[in-house]
């Protein structure tokens, strides 16, 4: 087929050892997928002498290896996602003039991202995620001034994050997670205004959140966790009024929850956990987070009581309070928020008792409220119909005893006393036990002997007094 030039084998159940030598010969092919497919083998050194006009090359989701097959002049698109690619992206990646997406990702690539990819001045997706390349990011890529879509995620790369990504004004997806990147976050991020999804996770971040980053009006998503950042929160974050997932997890982020993040009235994950922050939780603030599915605020230094404004956040999921240093009792409005799966309280100063039965958590799966000080009765018989896991130690809870007992007063609301009462009856009935059995077992032994003898007394028709034990049944030798 000569004049072919649109040839597409996606998405079926072909197995190739080898790449079909047949494709080689359509010499006018533009278009070429073989993607979601079982081809494995190199690609052969014809294919990238003869498909010299090919523009669309896809070959994802296959087992192909070998060098990356870059040498075609005229592609613009080249996909080679999840294979077993080998060695370095060539150099000569950068004569491909016309090339607008490149995707990578999930391969064995090594070595430095190439400086040539810099003169790919059309290029809008870059997408090298998933690999072992072991550079850093190259300054010069803030040239490629189209690019919309950067994702470096998962590799080897370390130094800084350079400046010059400021000059990627259409960027709108960056993620750079799981590296080894460090010094600190550039302000110049603030200069992409259309970015709407940003994750630094997992890096070696240090110093500030930049403020600028209240800029980016249009960021849906921002992951900075698992860093060493280490300062407060800049109030200008409250400015991106997009933001419907935050996490700053696992940093040593300190300081109070400023006011303006009650802005934020679009979020549905929120993560704060294993920071240094402190001071109270604003009722302005949950107030105004009623879209909220998960709250995680839990291994932090958070003070003062729950606001009772912790139930108009009708939608939670997930609600994690646990390692702080709330106070107070546990407000009634928590027993509002029926949607809830996750709840854990655990680990704070939290007293009063625990209105457990007024709480419709008709869906809780999962309820810790462990190392308080909340009174009451032990409300580990509460029937909530989907409850797996519950955890109420090392509170002040009291079991009340089965009925009225004559002579006996209710224990107090103390653990101590409670083991008191325990005690002054088992041990007891116990004894008392113990003496009855005895006493049984004696009396049994001595009725069975006393009717033997009496039988051999009476014998009249033996011989002798040894023919006559022999011939009873009895439990005892001819000593006893």
């Amino acid at each position: 087929m000569p004049s072919l030039t649109y040839l597409d084998f996606s998405l079926n159940s072909l197995r190739y050892s080898e790449f079909p030598e047949f494709i080689s010969k359509c010499l006018n092919l533009t278009f070429l997928d073989l993607s979601g497919n079982f081809f494995t083998g190199q690609i052969p050194e014809v294919v990238f002498t003869n498909l010299r006009k090919l523009e669309f090359l896809n070959l994802n989701n296959n087992k192909f290896q070998g060098p990356l097959p870059t040498s075609f002049p005229k592609l613009k698109h080249l996909h080679l996602a999840q294979n077993k690619f080998g060695g370095a992206i060539p150099e000569d990646i950068g004569l491909i003039s016309g090339l607008q997406r490149i995707n990578f990702v999930s391969n064995f690539l090594e070595g430095p991202i190439p400086s040539s990819i810099v003169q790919l001045r059309e290029l809008k997706y870059l997408a090298l995620s998933y690999n072992s390349l072991n550079s850093s990011i190259p300054s010069e890529l803030g040239l490629c001034t189209n690019l919309t879509y950067l994702a470096l995620a998962s590799n080897h790369l370390e130094g800084p994050i350079p400046s010059s990504i400021g000059q990627l004004r259409e960027l709108q997806y960056l993620d750079l997670h799981m590296n080894s990147l460090d010094s600190s976050i550039p302000s110049e991020l603030g200069l992409c205004p259309n970015l709407t999804y940003l994750d630094l996770t997992s890096n070696h971040l240090e110093g500030k959140i930049p403020p600028s980053i209240g800029q980016l009006r249009e960021l849906w998503y921002l992951d900075l966790s698992n860093n060493s950042l280490n300062s407060s929160i800049p109030s200008e974050l409250g400015f991106c009024t997009s933001l419907t997932y935050l996490t700053l997890a696992s940093n040593k982020l300190n300081g109070d929850l400023p006011l303006s993040l009650s802005n934020l009235n679009n979020l549905t994950d929120l993560s704060l956990f294993d920071n240094w922050f402190t001071g109270p939780l604003l009722p302005s603030l949950l107030s105004n987070w009623t879209k909220v599915v998960s709250l995680q605020l839990q291994h932090n230094s958070f003070s003062g009581n729950i606001p009772p404004e912790i139930g108009l956040l009708t939608s939670l999921n997930v609600l994690y309070l646990n390692d702080n240093k709330f106070s107070a009792s546990i407000p009634s409005d928590i027993g509002r928020l029926s949607d809830l799966r996750s709840l854990d309280l655990s680990r704070n100063q939290l007293s009063g008792s625990l209105p457990l039965t007024q709480w419709k958590l008709r869906y809780i799966q999962s309820l810790n409220l462990s190392n308080n000080n909340l009174s009451g009765p032990d409300p580990t018989g509460i029937a909530f119909p989907f409850l797996q896991n519950f955890d109420f130690s090392n509170n002040n809870f009291t079991r009340p005893l089965c009925g009225d007992a004559t002579g006996l007063t209710r224990a107090c609301n103390s653990k101590k006393n409670n083991d008191k009462v325990i005690i002054g009856v088992l041990v007891p009935v116990c004894g008392l036990s113990f003496i009855a059995a005895s006493i049984a077992r004696i009396l049994m032994f001595h009725k069975k002997t006393k009717c033997a003898l009496k039988k051999i007394n009476s014998a009249q028709n033996f011989e002798n007094f040894e023919s006559m034990i022999l011939q009873e049944e009895v439990k005892f030798t001819f000593g006893e």
